[in-house]
């Protein structure tokens, strides 16, 4: 069965570290890393405008397409906190079975964690700040929330691991 495994949460909370370590355990997936897309287009992973950010969820949403005729599961990096933005990444793709990730500990262990990797906290108190705007009707329900900072990938992994397969 083809599936999407969609991680989302705060910069600096391991999501890509996990997303790549779960592709190891699954066969035939690939992981997408919107960071990755939205730098290309945008030059940074703030988006100037809405005709900018379209073209992101136009090329994940491609990129998703195009992952599926190769793999089973397709585990997305993102980062998008709105229901709408998903909506759009997931268009044409909305009967696969999804499982959403949440992994978000308090703000100041993203800033600690952020500062060890970019040497930066902007960009995380303005993604806090964006989540915090966002109304509770529109902020995407997560089936799996990781906010145990002294997990380990690897006991994250298990979580999800065992999510899946039951």
């Amino acid at each position: 069965m083809k599936q999407l495994i969609i991680f989302i949460g705060l910069p600096a909370g391991g999501k890509t570290s996990t997303a790549y370590k779960l592709a190891e355990k699954i066969s035939k997936s690939k992981v997408i890393e919107v960071d990755r897309i939205k730098k290309r287009i945008s030059g940074s992973v703030f988006g100037k405008n809405d005709a900018e950010r379209e073209l992101w969820f136009k090329e994940i949403n491609r990129q998703i397409k195009e992952g599926l005729k190769k793999c089973d599961c397709i585990i997305i990096d993102e980062g998008f906190f709105a229901r709408k933005y998903l909506n759009k990444i997931l268009k044409g793709v909305e009967d696969l079975k999804k499982t959403i990730v949440e992994i978000n500990y308090d703000i100041e262990e993203h800033i600690r964690r952020n500062k060890q990797r970019d040497g930066a906290s902007g960009p995380v108190r303005k993604m806090y700040n964006l989540w915090n705007n966002v109304s509770a009707d529109e902020k995407i329900l997560s089936g799996i929330k990781i906010n145990d900072k002294t997990l380990s990938v690897e006991d994250i992994i298990k979580i999800i691991y065992n999510h899946l397969t039951n």
